[in-house]
Order: C-alpha cells, then sequence, then structure tokens
C-alpha cells in the first residue's frame, strides 16, 4: 500500500513537471504563434485565388484578386509572412495577362514578382519570384534578354534554393530554341512550370532502357469507412471500384495482367496501396477518383502526376506559410532529387496519353467533357510509388450533370475504354509501336 502510494505520489509530481514545462513552453512561444498567424484577410484572399484558379475567369475577376492581396500586404507592414501576400498578388496578375494578352498586364505582373524578390531577398519566396519574372518576360512580354538576367540572378545568389535547378532548364531551353518555351501558357492550368526536356531522348529513356508494361495496378480510391466525396445521388468509392473493375477487363483482354489495390467495400490505407504495387511488381499505377468543388459549375476530367521538383505557386506558398521547423522544406529537397529523373517524364506522358485518349473517345461517344489538363499535386499514394504514375479525376460529381453521367452505367463504360485506350497507347509507344 506504501509502495503504491509512493509511486502515485512520484507520478503526480511528474505530471505536475509536464504540465508546468508545457505551459513555459506555450507562454513563451505565444508571441511567435501571433506573429506567424496569418491576417484572415489574406485567408480570404487565399479562398478566392483557389476558386478562380479552379473556374475560367475575366480579366476583372483577376485583377480584383491581385488587389486583394495587395491591400493585405499595405495592412499588415508587420506580418513576418507579408511577401506571400505580394508574391499572390503577382499570381493574380500573371493570370490576368494570361487572360488579355496585354503587354501593360504583364508588365504589371512582372513588377510585382521583381517587388517580392527586391524587397524580401532572404526569403523563401525570392528565387520563385525571379523565376515567375523571367517566364512572364519570356512568354508574355517576348524579351529575352530581361528573362536571362532574372534567371542568371538565380544561378548567382539563389544557386542552392529549389528553382534554381528549374530556372537553369528553364535557360537551357530558351538557349536551345531561341524563343518561348517551357512554363505552361495556358490560363486554366493551376501550375505554371518549365515541362522536361521535349527532346525524343527524354520523352522515350524508358524505351531506350528496353522496359515494357506488363502488370498494371489499379486503384480504386478511397473504400469502406472513406466512402469519398458524395452528392448528386453519385457515392465516389462506388464509382471509382465499378470504373476500375471495368477498365481491368478491358486491359486484361488487351493481354496485360492486372491487379485491383481493392475489389470490394473495404478500406485500404493509401501505405498500402503503395506497397501493394510493390508486391506485385505493377509497371504502372493508375488511381481513379472522383472530383468535387464549391463551384457547381465546375465539370470535366484531370489527370494528375507528382511533380515537386515543378510545383505549383500555391503549394510552393503552403509549404513557406506552415514549415515552421524546416523538415518539410527538407523534404521537398530530398524529394526534388528523386522525382527530376525519368519516372516524372514517363508519369508525364503516361498522363498525356490518358488525358488526351479519354477525351477523344468520350468526344467520338457523344459525351464530351471539358479538358481540365494535366497537373501535378502532392497526392501520397503518387509519393510512394517507384513507377510511372497517375491520379485520374473523372469528374465533378458537384455538377449535376456530371453527376448523372457518373451515375449511368454507359459512361463509366466509356470512361474505362478512354482510360484503357490511354494505357494502352503508352504501353505501345515503348514497343515502338
Amino acid at each position: 500500500m506504501e509502495k503504491n502510494f509512493g509511486n502515485y505520489f512520484m507520478s503526480q509530481k511528474r505530471r505536475f513537471f509536464v504540465l508546468f514545462c508545457l505551459a513555459c513552453c506555450l507562454f513563451l512561444c505565444l508571441p511567435a504563434l501571433t506573429l506567424a498567424a496569418n491576417p484572415p484577410d489574406y485567408e480570404r484572399a487565399k479562398a478566392n485565388l483557389a476558386k478562380l484558379q479552379a473556374g475560367n475567369p475575366g480579366p476583372n475577376s483577376w485583377q480584383a484578386c491581385a488587389d486583394e492581396f495587395r491591400k493585405v500586404y499595405n495592412n499588415n507592414p508587420k506580418w513576418n509572412l507579408r511577401v506571400a501576400a505580394l508574391f499572390r498578388c503577382g499570381i493574380a496578375l500573371e493570370e490576368k495577362a494570361r487572360v488579355t494578352k496585354s503587354k501593360t498586364d504583364a508588365k504589371n505582373a512582372a513588377t510585382v514578382y521583381e517587388q517580392s524578390a527586391s524587397k524580401f531577398p532572404s526569403s523563401a519566396l525570392a528565387d520563385d519570384a525571379l523565376f515567375r519574372a523571367a517566364v512572364v518576360y519570356n512568354e508574355l512580354l517576348n524579351d529575352q534578354k530581361k528573362a536571362r538576367v532574372h534567371l542568371e540572378h538565380i544561378a548567382r545568389r539563389y544557386f542552392r534554393a529549389d528553382h534554381a535547378k528549374i530556372a537553369a532548364e528553364y535557360r537551357e531551353q530558351m538557349d536551345g530554341k531561341g524563343g518561348k518555351s517551357g512554363a505552361s501558357s495556358s490560363s486554366k492550368e493551376k501550375i505554371r512550370v518549365s515541362r522536361p526536356p521535349s527532346g525524343a531522348g527524354a520523352q522515350m529513356l524508358a524505351a531506350q532502357l528496353g522496359l515494357s508494361v506488363r502488370t498494371i495496378i489499379i486503384d480504386p480510391g478511397h473504400g469502406g469507412r472513406d466512402p469519398g466525396t458524395m452528392h448528386n445521388g453519385v457515392v465516389e468509392q462506388d464509382v471509382n471500384l465499378d470504373i476500375a473493375k471495368r477498365l481491368r477487363t478491358i486491359l486484361q483482354q488487351l493481354g496485360y495482367k492486372v491487379h485491383l489495390t481493392r475489389s470490394g467495400n473495404t478500406w485500404v490505407s493509401l501505405a498500402e496501396r503503395v506497397n501493394f504495387c510493390r508486391r506485385n511488381k505493377g509497371d504502372l499505377f493508375i488511381s481513379i477518383h472522383v472530383n468535387a468543388s464549391e463551384n457547381t459549375s465546375i465539370s470535366g476530367l484531370e489527370t494528375y502526376i507528382l511533380d515537386f521538383a515543378r510545383t505549383s505557386s500555391v503549394s510552393r506558398l503552403a509549404m513557406v506559410e506552415n514549415a515552421d521547423s524546416g523538415r518539410l522544406g527538407d523534404m521537398d529537397k530530398i524529394l526534388t532529387e528523386i522525382l527530376t529523373g525519368a519516372r516524372t517524364t514517363e508519369s508525364r506522358r503516361l498522363a498525356d496519353r490518358i488525358q488526351k485518349n479519354t477525351l477523344s473517345y468520350l468526344k467520338k461517344n457523344g459525351a464530351s467533357t471539358h479538358d481540365g489538363g494535366v497537373k501535378g499535386a502532392p497526392f501520397f499514394v503518387l509519393v510512394g510509388s517507384s513507377v510511372p504514375s497517375v491520379l485520374v479525376e473523372v469528374g465533378y460529381c458537384t455538377n449535376k450533370k456530371e453527376a448523372g453521367r457518373l451515375k449511368s452505367s454507359k459512361h463509366r463504360q466509356r470512361l474505362a475504354q478512354g482510360l484503357a485506350n490511354g494505357i494502352h497507347a503508352y504501353a505501345r509507344s515503348l514497343r515502338g509501336k
């Protein structure tokens, strides 16, 4: 009894000590946490920018968004991430310039990017801002001289930054073609990035190594305790599985060995989906999902790859705003090293084939849908995969018309056939056929 009381007394002392230490840490860290908090008006402007990037807005909307960020920048002189507001202002102005094709708008965007770098030269966004300015000068203002000045600045001062390699590749593309190249020019693209070298050697590395596609892993997203998104009578986990099974049948008829990460309404962790691909020695990994948006007018097919080496400005900003310990930055650098190789190139080639062939098949069969494009995003199932991998969002269930299609067996069969056509086209390209 005495021994138990003594243990209890000591455990109480330990609890008190731990609580005391936590209280001290909170007291000491509170000022820093308060300083790091993002202003509410910045969060609202951020949410507005995300909505605009998901749609197809006009120039006035982009200008209003830029003005929001400029106001945040002016009204928060002591905010430690003030550069983020200025940089996002540049993003909105660049989007506007891509819509209007106006030299004046393009110059305004470049100026804001330049201000971001010059006023905050030690910021993690300085190299990003210089790179975006270079892209604007090269692609929208046809001024390669100024573009090269910014790219050289990155090479000299920010040679250890994550955009140093991207800037070097972009400059090589400019020098090789003597004109516009590299970053995506579509105003609908969320990601403004330089693409991998477009020569036959870069595109056909897998073929040169004698690689081929034999085993395909199809991953029906969600399942079990995780039903996915649910709108307008569509339950994502069910649609994903149905399309996956149809796709498996078609690919098997073409001679491929196909495995599904789940064959019923069961929950499978993201890590297990990745491990499943490794265990079954998959050559390709295709994850199938249904999309959703607060904007119910948005619809269309989108195909994603993992591309941290050329991450979107939005993802880059999220890392800067949320990473206090530096660990996220370190992870990004490690993944950048991994993802700049052949796997990223092959994943993009696979995504391009899937996107193009699926849209083409839908159109031929009277079910045209919006082209959401090929994009990059940090999906976990793509991070862990060691083979060419894509995640396909087959449509938006928040759009009533598209939800009606997704509930149709006929349309799901069309989607499966289109996906199979794209996968088969990619595999045939490796054989030179």
